[in-house]
């Protein structure tokens, strides 16, 4: 009786040895929902996260395959007993590329990963730009104009270049310069000459979707000839300074302008232009002279058929004596 008693006994310690543990805590349930606000380089992806009454953090796992790559920051889901809404937003993205994504949930109870899901990113919208090199140009040379057919989609597509001479009322026309194509990254670049008067200047594709550039101002400068009647004068006494301008601009302003020290030019003395012939004007003035120093003349005026232009510098150092 004493040995089955103490059998029994045993048998109870080693049942409670080995009777089962408290449950474990339940894991956080998820769900991945749908991206919206989906531009070229961003989008907003949701999901939905049930706690399952632990403190549960979640993220979203995102990249070009479902290897991912990428993770938004953690964020708090709480800790209570139904699902709440969750979102992120995701930067940085490539144009015209699928993403996929997923939610990702952290709690004591274990992490879980909702279902992988997808969105594409859109186009980048194209735009068409250009800049012309020099401007103003030298009367009877060529600019260079250059651009970019930016966006998604930009290159290979033919450019036109079109004008509107001075006075600018007659409207835009195609120039005598073949259309080019752009480069894979939407670039181009090409010769613009025969330019004899102001004019703006704009681009223009001949394929696909019809853009035109904002119209920029080339201007053509004639040529400033400048003679002086002396560089080496007594201190202030007077300097001729005559030339011509090329091809005839009358009337234009001539000022005569001397560098100071700070680099900008300052006017010191002024005239206006008067035909010499139907290809050039004639301009003469003098000037006093107090000090040494760079002199050069500018041609100009508003609202003209060309644009500012100036002659060569000249180094004038008046003696004391």
């Amino acid at each position: 009786m004493v040995r089955k008693l103490t059998l029994v006994i045993g048998f109870l310690v080693l049942a409670g040895a080995t009777a089962p543990a408290a449950s474990l805590a339940a894991t956080p349930g998820v769900s991945t929902g749908g991206a919206s606000r989906i531009t070229q380089a961003s989008a907003r992806v949701a999901g939905k996260v049930n706690p399952q009454g632990q403190s549960t953090t979640y993220s979203f796992q995102y990249g070009t395959s479902t290897k991912y790559g990428a993770s938004t920051p953690a964020a708090p889901a709480g800790s209570g007993t139904k699902a709440v809404n969750a979102f992120a937003d995701l930067g940085g993205l490539k144009p015209v590329t699928i993403y996929h994504y997923r939610i990702v949930a952290s709690s004591p109870g274990g992490v879980v990963s909702g279902a992988d899901r997808t969105f594409k990113t859109a186009k980048v919208p194209l735009s068409l730009s250009v800049t012309a090199t020099p401007n103003p140009v030298p009367f009877g040379s060529a600019a260079t104009l250059t651009g970019q057919l930016g966006g998604t989609g930009g290159g290979g597509r033919g450019i036109q270049v079109q004008h509107n001479s001075f006075p600018y009322t007659a409207g835009f026309a195609n120039t005598p310069v073949s259309p080019v194509v752009t480069a894979p990254d939407g670039t181009f670049s090409l010769a613009l000459a025969g330019l004899l008067i102001n004019a703006q200047v704009r681009v223009v594709t001949t394929s696909g979707q019809r853009l035109t550039s904002a119209p920029i101002l080339v201007s053509v400068a004639p040529k400033v000839r400048t003679a002086v009647s002396s560089r080496h004068p007594r201190k202030g006494r007077f300097v001729r300074f005559a030339g011509t301008v090329t091809p005839s601009w009358v009337p234009a302003q001539i000022a005569i302008q001397r560098k100071g020290a700070g680099g900008a030019w300052i006017t010191v003395a002024g005239v206006v232009t008067k035909g010499d012939g139907p290809n050039r004007a004639r301009y003469a003035k003098s000037a006093r002279i107090r000090r040494a120093g760079t002199y050069r003349v500018f041609a100009g005026l508003l609202d003209s058929k060309f644009g500012p232009s100036v002659g060569p510098e000249i180094r004038i150092t008046p003696r004391s004596k």
